[in-house]
């Protein structure tokens, strides 16, 4: 119930700063937003209980930043072999979705893989399954999905269960 209180409570501040205006009015147009946007999602994040981060956020700090740095190194090698494939003039691939097998277990490592696949060039997550084992992964070029399983799992599955779990 904390949490809710001190969600309901930071909207106004929040509202204030976006809207430009400091006034009673505005808080309290801030607190009826608050109200209406966060109750009927209070379901979604949680505000009723405690949610303990898994780790020491501090000591992951090195780990997202490495994380961060291979995934612009990744989206730089996926758009080079994009302009490539686009730059040839036959185009000779093979598009298709992929299966790939994940490690990660908790919705934000889910979540940070399917966003870098997606972010990568040539590459979209179209879907999870429903025991959230499996991303679904269309790729651009399909023709050896063993690579792409293993580039997927070894070089950015990898660094975002460091960094995010």
């Amino acid at each position: 119930m904390k949490r809710r209180i001190l969600t309901y409570m930071a909207l106004p501040v929040v509202w204030c700063l976006v809207s430009g205006y400091i006034s009673i009015g505005s808080i309290l147009l801030g607190l009826l937003f608050g109200v209406i946007i966060v109750a009927p999602f209070s379901q979604l994040y949680r505000l009723d209980e405690v949610v303990h981060p898994t780790g020491d956020w501090i000591s992951k700090i090195p780990k997202k930043l490495k994380y961060v740095y291979v995934l612009i190194k990744e989206i730089i090698k996926a758009n080079i072999a994009v302009a490539k494939i686009v730059i040839k003039p036959t185009i000779d691939i093979k598009p298709g979705i992929i299966a790939v097998p994940i490690r990660t277990k908790t919705n934000i490592g889910i979540t940070g893989i399917a966003n870098t696949i997606t972010l990568t060039p040539g590459t979209l997550t179209v879907d999870i399954s429903d025991d959230k084992s499996i991303l679904y992964v269309h790729s651009i070029d399909a023709t050896n999905p063993q690579g792409i399983r293993d580039s997927i799992r070894d070089d950015l599955e990898h660094y975002v269960l460091e960094a995010f779990e």
